[in-house]
Protein backbone atom coordinates (compact mmCIF):
# COMPACT_ATOMS: atom_id res chain seq x y z
CA UNK A 1 0.00 0.00 0.00
CA UNK A 2 1.64 3.31 -1.58
CA UNK A 3 0.47 5.78 1.42
CA UNK A 4 2.08 9.02 2.71
CA UNK A 5 4.48 7.57 4.89
CA UNK A 6 5.75 5.47 2.27
CA UNK A 7 6.07 8.33 -0.02
CA UNK A 8 8.31 9.98 2.66
CA UNK A 9 10.43 6.79 2.62
CA UNK A 10 11.51 8.05 -1.00
CA UNK A 11 11.68 11.43 -0.31
CA UNK A 12 13.92 11.26 2.26
CA UNK A 13 15.68 7.97 2.64
CA UNK A 14 17.05 6.22 6.15
CA UNK A 15 20.72 7.26 6.48
CA UNK A 16 21.23 3.02 6.43
CA UNK A 17 19.89 2.99 2.89
CA UNK A 18 22.15 5.72 2.03
CA UNK A 19 25.16 3.92 3.71
CA UNK A 20 24.68 0.13 2.20
CA UNK A 21 24.10 1.95 -1.10
CA UNK A 22 27.44 3.85 -0.73
CA UNK A 23 29.41 0.72 -0.95
CA UNK A 24 28.71 -0.62 -3.95
CA UNK A 25 31.78 -0.88 -6.39
CA UNK A 26 32.52 1.16 -8.24
CA UNK A 27 30.96 4.09 -6.08
CA UNK A 28 27.39 5.24 -7.21
CA UNK A 29 26.97 8.78 -8.28
CA UNK A 30 26.23 11.28 -6.03
CA UNK A 31 27.90 9.60 -2.85
CA UNK A 32 31.00 12.10 -2.53
CA UNK A 33 30.88 15.21 -0.09
CA UNK A 34 29.96 17.63 -2.49
CA UNK A 35 26.78 16.27 -2.99
CA UNK A 36 25.88 16.31 0.28
CA UNK A 37 25.85 20.50 -0.08
CA UNK A 38 29.61 20.56 1.65
CA UNK A 39 33.01 19.07 2.00
CA UNK A 40 35.24 18.57 5.07
CA UNK A 41 38.13 19.85 3.33
CA UNK A 42 36.69 23.48 2.48
CA UNK A 43 37.29 25.76 5.73
CA UNK A 44 33.76 27.02 6.70
CA UNK A 45 33.35 31.10 7.33
CA UNK A 46 30.86 30.47 10.41
CA UNK A 47 27.59 33.08 10.89
CA UNK A 48 29.36 34.66 13.56
CA UNK A 49 32.12 35.57 10.87
CA UNK A 50 29.00 38.02 9.41
CA UNK A 51 27.16 41.20 10.48
CA UNK A 52 24.33 43.24 8.73
CA UNK A 53 24.82 47.17 7.89
CA UNK A 54 23.72 49.34 5.25
CA UNK A 55 24.25 47.95 1.51
CA UNK A 56 27.03 49.41 -0.35
CA UNK A 57 24.97 48.31 -3.89
CA UNK A 58 23.37 50.79 -4.40
CA UNK A 59 20.99 54.15 -2.94
CA UNK A 60 17.71 51.56 -2.84
CA UNK A 61 19.71 48.20 -1.65
CA UNK A 62 18.79 48.34 1.74
CA UNK A 63 20.41 46.17 4.19
CA UNK A 64 23.46 43.86 3.12
CA UNK A 65 25.73 41.16 4.92
CA UNK A 66 29.37 42.17 5.52
CA UNK A 67 32.09 39.94 6.39
CA UNK A 68 33.97 41.19 9.85
CA UNK A 69 37.22 38.31 9.16
CA UNK A 70 39.22 37.94 5.81
CA UNK A 71 37.53 34.71 4.35
CA UNK A 72 39.99 32.79 2.55
CA UNK A 73 39.03 31.52 -1.36
CA UNK A 74 36.84 28.54 -1.07
CA UNK A 75 35.67 28.96 2.24
CA UNK A 76 32.08 27.32 2.76
CA UNK A 77 29.62 30.45 3.60
CA UNK A 78 27.83 30.20 7.06
CA UNK A 79 27.39 26.02 6.44
CA UNK A 80 26.81 25.38 10.23
CA UNK A 81 23.47 27.01 10.24
CA UNK A 82 22.36 25.81 6.33
CA UNK A 83 20.01 23.53 7.41
CA UNK A 84 18.13 26.06 9.49
CA UNK A 85 16.33 26.92 6.26
CA UNK A 86 12.66 27.25 6.65
CA UNK A 87 11.47 25.12 4.06
CA UNK A 88 7.68 25.55 3.00
CA UNK A 89 6.25 22.91 0.96
CA UNK A 90 4.15 22.83 -1.79
CA UNK A 91 1.36 21.41 0.01
CA UNK A 92 1.64 24.73 2.54
CA UNK A 93 2.73 26.79 0.10
CA UNK A 94 -0.34 26.29 -1.87
CA UNK A 95 -2.52 26.53 0.79
CA UNK A 96 -1.15 29.85 1.67
CA UNK A 97 -1.33 31.21 -2.16
CA UNK A 98 -5.34 30.15 -1.80
CA UNK A 99 -6.16 31.62 1.00
CA UNK A 100 -4.64 35.04 0.03
CA UNK A 101 -6.14 35.25 -2.87
CA UNK A 102 -9.79 33.73 -1.11
CA UNK A 103 -9.73 36.19 1.95
CA UNK A 104 -7.85 38.98 0.00
CA UNK A 105 -10.32 41.92 1.47
CA UNK A 106 -8.97 40.67 4.78
CA UNK A 107 -5.41 41.37 3.84
CA UNK A 108 -4.30 39.20 6.91
CA UNK A 109 -1.85 37.12 5.23
CA UNK A 110 -0.63 39.80 2.89
CA UNK A 111 2.79 40.00 5.20
CA UNK A 112 3.29 36.12 4.59
CA UNK A 113 2.91 36.49 1.11
CA UNK A 114 5.43 38.99 0.90
CA UNK A 115 7.55 37.60 3.26
CA UNK A 116 7.44 34.33 1.25
CA UNK A 117 8.04 35.70 -2.04
CA UNK A 118 10.79 39.28 -0.88
CA UNK A 119 13.10 36.46 0.93
CA UNK A 120 11.94 33.40 -0.08
CA UNK A 121 13.73 31.42 -3.27
CA UNK A 122 11.21 29.46 -5.33
CA UNK A 123 11.89 26.03 -6.95
CA UNK A 124 10.28 23.33 -8.56
CA UNK A 125 12.35 20.81 -7.01
CA UNK A 126 9.17 18.57 -5.00
CA UNK A 127 7.76 18.07 -8.35
CA UNK A 128 5.53 21.46 -7.14
CA UNK A 129 6.14 24.93 -6.26
CA UNK A 130 8.08 25.22 -2.82
CA UNK A 131 9.31 27.86 -1.19
CA UNK A 132 13.29 28.14 0.99
CA UNK A 133 14.14 30.65 3.15
CA UNK A 134 17.29 31.94 5.32
CA UNK A 135 16.76 31.40 8.39
CA UNK A 136 19.85 33.59 9.24
CA UNK A 137 20.88 36.95 8.71
CA UNK A 138 22.37 35.79 5.28
CA UNK A 139 18.88 36.24 4.13
CA UNK A 140 19.95 39.99 3.50
CA UNK A 141 22.64 38.90 1.25
CA UNK A 142 22.42 40.68 -1.82
CA UNK A 143 22.57 40.45 -5.64
CA UNK A 144 25.87 41.52 -7.19
CA UNK A 145 25.02 42.87 -10.70
CA UNK A 146 27.40 42.07 -14.04
CA UNK A 147 28.95 39.56 -12.03
CA UNK A 148 30.45 41.25 -8.92
CA UNK A 149 29.54 38.72 -6.84
CA UNK A 150 31.75 36.73 -4.43
CA UNK A 151 30.25 33.97 -2.94
CA UNK A 152 27.79 31.96 -4.92
CA UNK A 153 28.15 28.02 -6.18
CA UNK A 154 31.24 27.22 -7.83
CA UNK A 155 28.95 26.69 -11.09
CA UNK A 156 28.03 29.78 -11.17
CA UNK A 157 28.64 32.13 -14.26
CA UNK A 158 26.31 33.60 -15.78
CA UNK A 159 24.75 37.00 -15.04
CA UNK A 160 22.10 39.44 -15.53
CA UNK A 161 24.25 41.57 -18.35
CA UNK A 162 25.52 38.19 -20.01
CA UNK A 163 22.43 36.18 -20.85
CA UNK A 164 19.41 36.38 -22.22
CA UNK A 165 16.07 35.71 -21.09
CA UNK A 166 15.49 32.64 -23.63
CA UNK A 167 19.09 31.43 -22.55
CA UNK A 168 17.77 28.78 -19.76
CA UNK A 169 19.95 26.05 -19.89
CA UNK A 170 18.30 22.77 -18.75
CA UNK A 171 21.04 21.11 -18.68
CA UNK A 172 22.62 22.89 -15.99
CA UNK A 173 19.54 21.69 -13.33
CA UNK A 174 19.21 18.31 -12.04
CA UNK A 175 16.81 16.06 -14.52
CA UNK A 176 18.41 12.57 -13.66
CA UNK A 177 16.34 9.77 -12.49
CA UNK A 178 15.47 9.10 -9.02
CA UNK A 179 19.17 8.76 -6.88
CA UNK A 180 18.91 7.70 -3.05
CA UNK A 181 21.50 9.93 -2.12
CA UNK A 182 20.25 13.21 -3.88
CA UNK A 183 16.58 12.80 -2.58
CA UNK A 184 18.01 12.05 0.51
CA UNK A 185 20.32 15.43 0.86
CA UNK A 186 18.33 17.75 -1.49
CA UNK A 187 17.67 20.09 1.86
CA UNK A 188 21.57 20.45 1.94
CA UNK A 189 22.30 20.69 -1.66
CA UNK A 190 19.34 23.62 -1.94
CA UNK A 191 20.59 25.36 1.37
CA UNK A 192 24.65 25.21 1.79
CA UNK A 193 26.24 24.98 -1.78
CA UNK A 194 27.66 28.99 -1.77
CA UNK A 195 30.86 29.31 -1.17
CA UNK A 196 33.98 32.46 -1.20
CA UNK A 197 34.67 32.62 -5.06
CA UNK A 198 37.59 34.57 -4.20
CA UNK A 199 39.74 36.10 -1.09
CA UNK A 200 37.11 38.43 0.82
CA UNK A 201 38.90 41.03 2.86
CA UNK A 202 36.94 41.76 6.44
CA UNK A 203 34.74 44.68 5.90
CA UNK A 204 33.51 43.63 2.17
CA UNK A 205 29.81 43.41 1.08
CA UNK A 206 28.59 39.76 0.30
CA UNK A 207 27.00 39.57 -2.94
CA UNK A 208 25.67 36.75 -4.51
CA UNK A 209 24.12 35.57 -7.60
CA UNK A 210 20.52 35.78 -8.00
CA UNK A 211 19.98 33.59 -11.18
CA UNK A 212 21.54 30.41 -9.26
CA UNK A 213 18.17 30.22 -7.42
CA UNK A 214 15.93 29.62 -10.66
CA UNK A 215 14.83 26.37 -11.33
CA UNK A 216 12.38 27.03 -14.11
CA UNK A 217 12.13 28.65 -17.55
CA UNK A 218 9.65 30.60 -16.56
CA UNK A 219 11.32 32.31 -13.67
CA UNK A 220 14.31 32.38 -15.20
CA UNK A 221 12.72 34.96 -17.84
CA UNK A 222 11.09 37.08 -14.84
CA UNK A 223 14.34 36.98 -13.02
CA UNK A 224 16.42 37.51 -15.46
CA UNK A 225 14.61 40.78 -16.61
CA UNK A 226 14.06 42.28 -12.89
CA UNK A 227 18.00 41.86 -11.90
CA UNK A 228 19.07 43.64 -15.40
CA UNK A 229 16.22 46.23 -14.81
CA UNK A 230 17.06 47.13 -10.93
CA UNK A 231 21.43 46.87 -11.93
CA UNK A 232 20.47 49.45 -14.62
CA UNK A 233 18.78 51.62 -12.12
CA UNK A 234 15.39 51.14 -13.52
CA UNK A 235 14.10 49.29 -10.86
CA UNK A 236 14.18 47.90 -6.98
CA UNK A 237 13.90 44.75 -5.13
CA UNK A 238 10.75 43.29 -3.47
CA UNK A 239 12.11 44.06 -0.44
CA UNK A 240 12.23 48.23 -0.84
CA UNK A 241 8.66 47.76 -2.76
CA UNK A 242 7.68 46.51 0.47
CA UNK A 243 8.95 49.13 2.71
CA UNK A 244 7.83 51.89 0.16
CA UNK A 245 4.09 50.33 1.36
CA UNK A 246 3.36 47.14 -0.19
CA UNK A 247 4.50 44.97 -2.70
CA UNK A 248 2.84 46.01 -6.06
CA UNK A 249 2.66 42.43 -7.73
CA UNK A 250 0.49 41.51 -4.52
CA UNK A 251 -2.28 43.22 -6.53
CA UNK A 252 -0.78 42.20 -9.96
CA UNK A 253 -1.30 38.48 -8.89
CA UNK A 254 -4.48 38.64 -7.43
CA UNK A 255 -5.85 41.01 -10.19
CA UNK A 256 -4.55 38.10 -12.54
CA UNK A 257 -6.32 35.28 -11.06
Amino acid sequence: FFDGATMMTYQTPHKAQEVVYCRNKPMPAGCDEATHGFSKSRPNAPISSFEVKTSQVGDHAGRGVFATVDIPKGAHIGVDQSMTAINVTPTTYGMICSHAEEYYEVGSLDAVVEYLWGYGVESNLYGESNVVLEATILIFTNHGCNGTYNAATVTSTVTEMTTGVDEFDEAFFMNDPYNLVVARHLPHNQNSGDVALRDIKAGEEILNNYLDFTTDEENWKDDVRDLRNQCLGKGVGSITDVERGGLPSMKVWRDGK
